[in-house]
């Protein structure tokens, strides 16, 4: 295999709260409202960007992350979503150097920019600065230099001489290009306690991105952006990935997508489908009962701030119970785990959930675990096999009460999950805190598929 043009940019930050977002997605926009075709990426562990990227461009975002994924996988989703784009445009997580520990780069946005040979433009809240903000610029461009940083975005400017001067600084002492400069107070981005706001919930946000796409079109120089990315260095084509080459039908998987359960990595779900297992779609709001399935995914969200519907459709909670009962696979992560309990504890009052598994949950106002996590798998699961070794993330609010001794599957290695265990286990139901991306852990769709294959025997 030789080596392919893919022209790519990837936007980063001096830190989160930067603007980066608002940058990415004005860019995004931007860029279709020229007639291009967008790739979006997101780095990390995210669910709410992504969604508001595919909003943005019209195309599913992908997750990149040098913690969780190896090199190959990195460039193999790339590449391979990247396919009938004029342009990959890359939004990174944190800072540009921010990774799963204090040293090391892995999971860090730089880390992926090596790997995918991207052009990094780094955003940089420069308000109350001016020359200091050259000095924090050098220090980014000097601390990796195999980091292809190219430029500077400066964000929340003040008046013209202010932002004339900080321009002049970083382009005279750091020797960078500055490829625009934002006012402040222009757009506010809408945020929740796990980030952006997500999309689906705000159709009426869809006005939002044409806005970003005006502010970035008017203060930003999107034709030299677009110059970079097209001079972007060639990279080696890799083989394909097996986990998305199609296989023959071998059964359907119900997948809960809806307004309160909505975080599932895109990967997971094309890998699920190649497998050979129909998707088919469930709203837990609506729905009145399971359709015809051989397995069940109930991915992460916000079943908090809907628990009063969800609590008011009993139907649909009684089957999922049924289904649980029957031995049928059933795998939750996060908000699932929190929907398969007996309730969910709000400011609002307690809602009745699924009921299967022995546990309430109950919301925090502070964040309950954040960040990265590794599992031992301490038995065989519907996913894994005893001694294996998962990556993932978990970020959420909620505390697990038991309402009995819990089974687990999972020994916590890093991380927190509930109380250094995770995986709560009854018959074939598994729910955890931990998300799992399936090109951090590929057997888990074939283990998957094995228990369906058993389960239909």
């Amino acid at each position: 295999m030789g080596a392919i043009d893919i022209p790519r940019i990837l936007i980063s930050g001096i830190k989160s709260k930067v603007g980066k977002t608002m940058v990415s997605i004005g860019l995004m926009r931007a860029l279709r409202n020229r007639g291009l075709v967008v790739q979006p990426f997101k780095v990390g562990p995210d669910f709410i960007d992504p969604g508001f990227h595919y909003f943005a461009t019209g195309r599913k975002s992908r997750n990149i992350d040098s913690f969780m994924m190896d090199s190959y996988s990195i460039m193999e989703t790339f590449q391979r979503n990247s396919r009938g784009a004029d342009i990959a445009v890359i939004e990174g997580k944190t800072g540009l150097f921010d990774s799963h520990d204090a040293i090391e780069e892995e999971g860090s946005t730089a880390h992926v920019a090596k790997i995918l040979k991207a052009p990094v433009l780094l955003v940089a809240d420069v308000e109350r600065m001016s020359r200091s903000v050259a000095a924090m610029i050098h220090g980014y461009k000097t601390f990796d230099k195999e980091v292809d940083l190219r430029g500077v975005i400066l964000n929340r400017t003040g008046n013209p001489r202010h932002s004339s001067r900080v321009r002049l600084a970083v382009e005279k002492l750091t020797g960078l290009r500055v490829y625009g400069t934002i006012p402040r107070k222009e757009i506010t981005m809408p945020y929740r306690h796990l980030g952006l706001i997500p999309a689906h919930e705000r159709e009426e946000y869809e006005g939002l991105f044409d806005s970003l796409a005006a502010l970035v079109e008017k203060y930003v120089d999107v034709d030299r952006i677009f110059e970079t990315s097209r001079n972007s260095p060639k990279i080696e084509e890799v083989d394909p990935n097996p986990l998305f080459i199609p296989r023959k039908k071998q059964g359907s998987i119900g997948v809960v997508m809806d307004k309160p359960f909505s975080f599932y990595y895109q990967d997971n779900l094309d890998a699920l489908e190649a497998s050979g297992l129909e998707i088919k779609v469930v709203d837990s709001l609506y729905n009145r009962n399971l359709p015809e399935i051989d397995a069940l995914y109930i991915g992460g969200g916000f079943p908090e701030v809907f628990a009063e519907e969800l609590e008011r459709n009993k139907s649909l909670r009684r089957s999922i119970y049924e289904f649980c009962e029957s031995s049928k696979p059933v795998y939750a992560e996060c908000g699932g785990l929190m929907y398969l309990g007996e309730t969910i504890s709000t400011d609002d009052g307690e809602f009745d959930m699924v009921g299967f598994l022995p546990y309430k949950t109950e919301m925090n106002q502070r964040f309950h675990a954040l960040g990265y996590t590794v599992y031992e798998s301490a038995t065989d699961t519907i996913i894994s096999k005893r001694g294996d070794i998962l990556r993932g993330h978990e970020f959420h609010y909620s505390r697990v009460i038991p309402s009995e001794k819990l089974d687990f599957a999972f020994k916590v290695l890093r991380g927190k999950g509930i109380k250094g265990r995770d995986g709560v286990i009854r018959k074939s139901t598994l729910a955890c805190y931990q998300h799992l991306n399936v090109l951090s852990y590929p057997s888990f769709v074939g283990n998957l598929i094995e228990n369906i294959k058993s389960d239909q025997e």
